[in-house]
């Protein structure tokens, strides 16, 4: 494929298989034309050319649908989808597959644009042609060390690293890209895990800061969110897996191409993944459940400080109220100004007398009413007199019945 014409050039860094290994190298101006055969290539999003048109001449050469050029595709949280192609043999001679894969990550300091977060669109677009040889990825929006770790990956001895058999199976090299995606979601977790953490633990010493925790409750719905989406597009990547490797891939003598062991195995290493990817989720919404725990505590102990603080005011009124109602029952002036000035009522003691143990007698009602279990009322107070005249009576026959022993 000749490439797009650009206004500006299209950086970008390429994995690619030479000579049984893997190598890493970087190139100013991506040009579809001479890509490796069996390549990863990564696009930043600004490198992805912002112009639809632009975005439809990469899309076919992979032989993915333009609509994913729209603002629809670029802004949904994920996708799946594939499309394969049959000589008139019908056997399988292309094949690709398109997928969208969001993470939000939380950062440990605020970006430049004073955001502590950024979010990770990445879209995969690969394209397997028999006839060529051909096996290449498209990685877009993907963070900057990914290139890097995958190649690292795909480098380990001990890795299902690809061999040029294995290049015969479409989905050959997915396994190392998804282990990528799994590893970055289980950062995107375990990142939005600290700061709640460190809520759980000063929550004994400080009081609780809502506008933080509101934040950290917003990233973990969409971490869950994103999550759940992924699982979903590891989930229909599976099943086109399954259908190619076990209904598509025969040579011109109807044999398959790949071996039982080899589908098996490839087919099991993915159900781990989506395992794990379903694990990180239940870990994501543990978060979730446990910064709503704290929010709950918090507004629990500020109710309790509100109770305190009403408490407190009810115990000033009841300390002044009998006073008040007491000299507004006996209207009675304890204090006139005459031409001698100021003079006091020798009644002055009948006051005192009737306040002091009334105000007294309401504090421990108001006491007891506190503390008493069940909640005072005319009912109580009557089921306790029997008890206690009960109670009574049961003393005076025993009394009597030792007499009459004596």
């Amino acid at each position: 494929m000749a490439n797009p014409h650009r206004s500006q050039a299209m950086p970008a860094w390429i994995v690619y298989y030479s000579s049984n290994n893997w190598g890493l190298k970087y190139v100013r101006d991506l040009k579809f034309g001479d890509l490796p055969k069996r390549c990863y290539i990564f696009l930043s999003v600004k490198s992805y050319p912002e112009k639809e048109a632009d975005r439809v001449l990469i899309l076919a050469h992979f032989n993915a649908p333009p609509v994913l050029a729209s603002k629809m595709c670029t802004e949904i949280n994920g996708y799946f989808g594939s499309r394969s192609s049959y000589n008139e043999n019908d056997k399988l001679k292309s094949y690709s597959t398109w997928m969208r894969c969001l993470v939000k990550m939380i950062l440990k300091e605020p970006a430049e644009n004073g955001k502590d977060y950024k979010w990770y669109e990445m879209t995969l677009l690969s394209h397997w042609d028999e006839l060529a040889g051909t096996h290449q990825i498209l990685c877009i929006d993907t963070p900057e060390d990914f290139p890097e770790k995958l190649m690292k990956a795909l480098s380990q001895p001990s890795s299902s690293q690809e061999t040029q058999k294995h290049f015969m199976d479409p989905f050959s090299m997915h396994a190392q890209l998804l282990d990528q995606v799994v590893k970055l979601n289980d950062e995107s977790v375990w990142a939005v895990r600290d700061p709640i953490r460190e809520i759980e633990k000063r929550r004994p010493t400080a009081g609780p800061d809502f506008e933080s925790m509101h934040e950290i409750s917003r990233h973990t719905i969409h971490i869950s969110e994103v999550l759940l989406v992924t699982i979903q597009n590891f989930e229909s990547l599976r099943e086109q897996q399954r259908y190619v490797h076990n209904e598509s891939l025969y040579s011109e003598k109807g044999k398959m191409l790949l071996g039982k062991e080899y589908r098996e195995q490839a087919l099991e290493y993915l159900n781990f993944q989506i395992q794990m990817l379903k694990s990180l989720r239940e870990r994501s919404v543990s978060n979730h459940s446990r910064l709503s725990s704290e929010v709950v505590v918090a507004y629990n102990r500020i109710a309790q400080q509100d109770n305190r603080a009403v408490s407190s005011i009810a115990f000033l009124t009841m300390t002044f109220l009998p006073a008040a109602f007491i000299s507004s029952f006996f209207s009675t002036t304890f204090f006139s100004f005459g031409q001698d000035g100021l003079q006091v009522s020798n009644q002055m003691w009948l006051y005192w007398a009737v306040t002091i143990p009334s105000t007294l007698i309401i504090m421990i009602v108001w006491r007891l009413c506190l503390h008493t279990k069940a909640p005072l009322t005319y009912r109580n107070i009557k089921d306790f007199a029997k008890s206690r005249l009960k109670q009574k009576q049961n003393q005076k026959q025993e009394q009597l019945t030792e007499k009459a022993v004596v």
